[in-house]
């Protein structure tokens, strides 16, 4: 079920005013990234609102997968049978994880230093109104939601503070670890939120990611 919601309020941490600011994408950057087994890098299109990207670190490879949102009714098309996290914008969900924002700004530190202990690991939480799937009734006031499951120890790479105009926008590339339900981890940091084109158009995630890491 889609939700509605007025834009007069509080908004989420997600950058719901963001398109009014941004310079339109004459030409988009190519789809990149490094798809090594255990370490690399990735850069993925995460401007839309209807779109999920979703990560998978188990297997082979990397594997990169994007669903559709309908407009409609929020279901979605195109989900994969097998994935680890998957990134909406900034928004992130896990595929049963939990997840702890570490203190370290480097995954070679977070390995040196170990597998933190005594740290509150996060699960997902659902909500009817996790992600906004359309921002084209903004000035009438209202803007639509779409339900889903969503991790705010995730989230945190990026706050988008819309209190002011244009937004501000503030980075965190402390690395973040996820527990699977396997017991495997994997470590994952935000580098970059926009596109390393001249456009440098907000969305496109450049993260470092090493899985696995702390392997038994």
């Amino acid at each position: 079920m889609l939700g509605i919601a007025s834009t007069l309020g509080l908004f989420s941490a997600c950058d719901m005013l963001e398109g009014v600011y941004d310079d339109t994408l004459d030409a988009a950057p190519e789809q990149q990234g490094d798809n090594s087994i255990s370490e690399g890098q990735y850069y993925i299109d995460a401007t839309s609102y209807t779109q999920w990207v979703y990560i998978n670190f188990h297997g082979d490879s990397l594997r990169i997968t994007t669903s559709t949102i309908s407009l409609e009714d929020g279901t979605e098309t195109g989900v994969p049978e097998a994935w680890d996290i998957a990134q909406h914008r900034y928004d992130v969900k896990t595929n049963g994880a939990a997840v702890v924002m570490t203190d370290f700004h480097s995954i070679e530190e977070l390995e040196a230093a170990g597998l933190p202990s005594n740290v509150a690991w996060v699960e997902d939480e659902w909500s009817e109104e996790a992600i906004t799937i359309d921002m084209s009734h903004m000035l009438e006031g209202y803007l639509v939601y779409a339900p889903s499951n969503k991790n705010t120890e995730a989230g945190k790479w990026l706050n988008v503070d819309t209190s002011t105009m244009p937004p501000i926008y503030t980075m965190h590339d402390n690395v973040i670890l996820y527990r699977f339900s396997d017991g495997t981890y994997a470590a994952v940091q935000l580098t970059n939120f926009m596109s390393t084109d001249r456009y440098q158009t907000k969305g496109w995630m450049t993260v470092n990611y090493k899985y696995p890491i702390f392997a038994q």
